[in-house]
């Protein structure tokens, strides 16, 4: 209408003749409106089996700032549940080749995560060969193949030997512990859907979670900090230090990349920006932070005297207080080498498989993967493999790639159902895309060309 017009004319002017704080203070409101309006809309997901944000970036460890809603369960009951929850359209088959789509428990379908771009959609199309991820399109089954291609073969082989069924049957099983087992359960493998697996850390540059593996992270006395090596190797790339290393380096990424070389710089911290310490430096930090009771700090000093590192006089039994200190205060790295000592006889400590037990459910329960799987073993060992693959699926559902081979020979043995095999490599991948970057996988190319790289490094 003509009023509306006007109305709208005379918004436009008033937009027009304010001033400049004015407009980038609205300018920061749409600003913050859109971003609320995604955290409502874009909803994925995730490894958790809970449904939060499709934008990590906002996320931080420890902070709650998405409502969380729990997941409608993807079984519904055993072997005829899972092939009902495989829906749409298979990759790599005929145009024709379709299953009906899953539904949640209200009737709509249900809704699936590409494990190549984490894209949210009800039209995904299921692998063709293992049948258990899901790809918008062949361009990114293509893109994920080489990712998934060991653990797709795997399950494929099974399933071909099945002639095609999900599931072998409990008729089929052979190992007669296993069988007795199931008895005592009532003659059900289902396992349940899968447990909400403790959030991990991230690091604090790139924001994507920390690599598995130690030796693709780096830690940092001056603040503290653990970062990702990948986010370490570009700090040195752009500001390389005159060492002998960081000058290497440089000349290597000429080489590759074709860069000039940068002038050496002094090596600062990738986080604080302050001097890299020396060896006497680096006690004087820990210590102060150690004194403020630092669970970081009391387990590097305590590893520092378990190997007489940074000039410390090797002494077992301190390193032991000071791993406990760190441990009470609920540090996840000091709860599991607790575990592992006392299982190993280490550091002057007769082996105990109680305490080892004890130490690794207390990490485990903190999110630690690798506690996680050594409770699966030590399951295994006592007899009782339905808990040994319930904990295999959380450290899988962490990115674990040793736990996810554990549960395929599970499957292969026909004692994990073929849904609750699918719900855990699922996750698996999803938990390993949050830990890809560009600059990760540089990082990676890096290593391999200068022969560095180790096979433990993808597990």
């Amino acid at each position: 209408s003509r009023r509306s017009r006007s109305v709208g004319r005379r918004d436009r002017l008033v937009c027009a003749s304010s001033s400049h704080d004015g407009m980038t203070a609205r300018i920061a409101l749409a600003q913050a409106r859109c971003k609320m309006t995604l955290l409502e809309k874009n909803r994925v997901v995730t490894r958790e089996g809970t449904i939060v944000s499709a934008l990590p970036h906002y996320s931080r460890l420890g902070d709650i700032l998405f409502e969380e809603q729990p997941m409608a369960s993807s079984k519904q009951g055993g072997t005829a549940a899972a092939a009902e929850q495989l829906g749409s359209m298979s990759l790599g088959g005929r145009g024709n080749d379709t299953e009906p789509a899953a539904t949640a428990k209200n009737g709509t379908p249900a809704k699936k995560l590409c494990s190549a771009c984490g894209k949210e959609s009800i039209a995904l199309k299921k692998c063709n060969g293992c049948k258990c991820v899901w790809y918008c399109d062949k361009k990114c089954q293509n893109k994920h193949r080489k990712e998934h291609r060991k653990e797709c073969k795997r399950i494929k082989v099974e399933l071909d030997k099945r002639g095609g069924k999900l599931d072998l049957g409990i008729d089929k099983i052979e190992c007669k512990r296993f069988k007795t087992e199931l008895e005592k359960r009532g003659g059900t493998l289902d396992l349940g859907p899968l447990e909400k697996p403790p959030p991990r850390e991230e690091c604090p540059i790139c924001m994507h979670t920390l690599p598995l593996h130690t030796k693709l992270q780096a830690s940092f006395a001056c603040c503290g900090m653990i970062i990702c090596s990948a986010c370490d190797y570009q700090h040195k790339i752009r500001k390389p230090c005159s060492c002998p290393s960081c000058t290497e380096r440089v000349l290597q990424h000429q080489m590759v990349c074709g860069q000039p070389a940068q002038k050496p710089v002094p090596r600062t911290c990738d986080f604080c920006r302050t001097k890299i310490p020396n060896d006497d430096e680096i006690l004087v930090y820990k210590r102060k932070r150690a004194e403020r009771k630092d669970p970081r700090a009391l387990h590097d000093i305590a590893m520092d005297y378990g190997h007489g590192w940074h000039g410390l006089p090797m002494d077992q039994a301190k390193c032991i207080d000071l791993m406990r200190q760190s441990a009470d205060l609920g540090f996840l790295c000091a709860l599991l080498k607790l575990g592992n000592y006392h299982h190993g006889g280490e550091m002057g400590l007769k082996p105990n498989r109680e305490e080892a037990i004890k130490w690794w459910e207390k990490a485990a329960e903190g999110g630690d993967f690798n506690a996680r799987h050594n409770l699966g073993v030590m399951a295994m060992k006592d007899g009782d493999d339905f808990a040994s693959m319930r904990h295999w699926r959380l450290s899988a559902a962490a990115g674990y790639r040793h736990s996810m081979e554990c549960l395929i020979i599970c499957f292969e043995k026909g004692w994990l159902l073929h849904a609750d095999l699918a719900e855990a490599v699922e996750a698996f991948f999803l938990a390993r895309a949050e830990m890809r970057s560009d600059n990760r996988d540089t990082y990676i190319a890096h290593l391999k060309k200068t022969g560095e790289y180790k096979v433990e490094y993808d597990y």
